[in-house]
């Protein structure tokens, strides 16, 4: 890979990770789990539009995430809970969309 073709990668996945905390700052609640942390956000379709892009690009760059999604009933919030193996809290908490192993 040439050093253009990686500054151009490395643009992407900064940009994305900022995509992915201002998503993190608009959730109405952040709990903490035993292996990772749950999020509520509002049923709107620019947060489930936006929380799917996460899950989508997210899967191709840590395949050591689980992903769940949670509608409540009657349009209620919408809960993203990430989860992996140890190390994936300060993972998510840097934003996700960087090309490393969790440890």
């Amino acid at each position: 890979m040439s050093s253009e073709d990686s500054s151009g990668e490395q643009g992407r996945i900064m940009r994305r990770r900022e995509s992915n905390l201002d998503l993190f700052r608009e959730a109405e609640e952040v709990k903490e789990l035993k292996d990772g942390y749950a999020f509520r956000f509002n049923d709107t379709q620019e947060q489930l539009a936006a929380i799917l892009a996460l899950i989508s690009s997210e899967r191709e760059c840590a395949p050591l995430l689980t992903f769940e999604l949670q509608f409540a009933p009657q349009r209620g919030p919408l809960w993203l809970r990430i989860r992996g193996p140890e190390g994936v809290k300060a993972y998510i908490k840097g934003g996700l969309s960087a090309p490393r192993h969790l440890t």
